[in-house]
């Protein structure tokens, strides 16, 4: 008898229902689908909020309303869909193929009446705008013309865009709230790292944050944000911090045919030593290419980079077309050229 699977993935979490989740669970049928249950953590107790007809997904709000659905189109696009209130779907938003990888749905403000909406319809990188659903009316919040916007800070509980995140040779952060622009001027003299902000309480006076490090493990840190001090946990793996690791360096380089590629390089000490990422002598080179192929490489630890420097290799890392988070005219470049 073959065994039949069972799938589960978390839809919601919300600080309004602290003792329940919602849950995608695909145990009906052929398995083909996910429904959606409302689920008490306590007790296990299930209570069925929405039966899948046959589409891709779900989007919820902090009521645990199902509020979209999303499906795919046959020319590889896709198409957000509105509940018609007859237990029905009508279509709200399609999006074409050519930015499907770049444009989706991120959430919504406290009312439930705006819509956060990363966007690179009419444009190359993705937006983040803020679509008010009673009006229809899109504002554009934050944009960076080299990479796509990938994060964004929302206050716990007003749920406003604080910042935003988009990662181009490193992570950065665009600050949209000046509430919180003194939290990051503090945290970037925490680490020498790439900010990661995990967790807020609802009071918003405690932050966890994470550091992701090139030359060593996950840092994380118990933030207070009066008085301003970040107190030291945990790293990701203690192990790595006994090793001689190398720094990475982000390098851009000109491709024949005029794109910017996205680069890392990492080189052995002895023959960096003074850290500036340019090797005293010539090395033979190991180039690391990602796979995917929708993926990218980025900054930080590499296990890779990390072996192959310490046996005196350089290693390169290229973000070559059709990798992803950098616009969506450098992922179409490869259409037709994988091979």
């Amino acid at each position: 008898t073959p065994i039949e699977k069972i799938a589960a993935q978390i839809e919601g979490v919300s600080e309004n229902f602290p003792d329940e989740i919602l849950v995608g669970i695909n145990d009906r049928g052929g398995r083909e689908f996910h429904d959606v249950y409302r689920i008490h953590i306590g007790t296990g107790e299930k209570k069925l909020v929405q039966q899948n007809p046959g589409l891709a997904g779900f989007m919820t709000d902090d009521q645990f309303r199902v509020r979209f659905a999303m499906n795919f189109t046959p020319d590889a696009g896709q198409v957000y869909l509105q509940p018609d209130g007859k237990e029905g779907w009508k279509e709200f938003l399609k999006i074409g193929p050519l930015d499907a990888m770049t444009t989706h749905a991120a959430g919504f403000d406290k009312t439930g009446d705006k819509l956060y909406f990363l966007d690179s319809r009419d444009r190359d990188t993705a937006a983040l705008t803020e679509y008010d659903l009673k009006t229809g009316k899109q504002k554009l919040l934050a944009e960076d013309p080299r990479a796509d916007i990938s994060g964004a800070l929302a206050h716990p509980t007003e749920k406003t865009i604080q910042a935003v995140s988009y990662t181009y040779a490193r992570t950065e952060w665009k600050i949209l709230d000046p509430a919180v622009q003194p939290d990051f001027d503090y945290l970037k003299t925490v680490a020498d790292g790439e900010i990661q902000i995990t967790g807020r309480t609802l009071d918003d006076k405690r932050w966890t944050v994470a550091f992701l490090m090139d030359n060593g493990p996950v840092r994380f840190y118990i933030y207070d944000r009066n008085p301003k001090k970040a107190t030291f946990l945990f790293t990701s793996n203690r192990d790595l911090e006994k090793l001689p690791l190398v720094k990475m360096h982000p390098v851009i380089i000109k491709s024949r045919d005029g794109l910017n590629l996205v680069s890392y390089l990492s080189l052995p000490k002895e023959a960096d030593p003074d850290g500036d990422g340019k090797p005293n002598k010539p090395l033979p080179m190991v180039l690391a290419v990602h796979g995917g192929p929708w993926a990218r490489d980025d900054w930080g630890y590499d296990s890779e980079h990390q072996l192959w420097a310490n046996r005196g290799y350089a290693v390169l890392s290229v973000n070559y077309r059709g990798s992803t988070g950098l616009g969506k005219s450098f992922i179409n470049a490869a259409n037709k050229e994988w091979a």
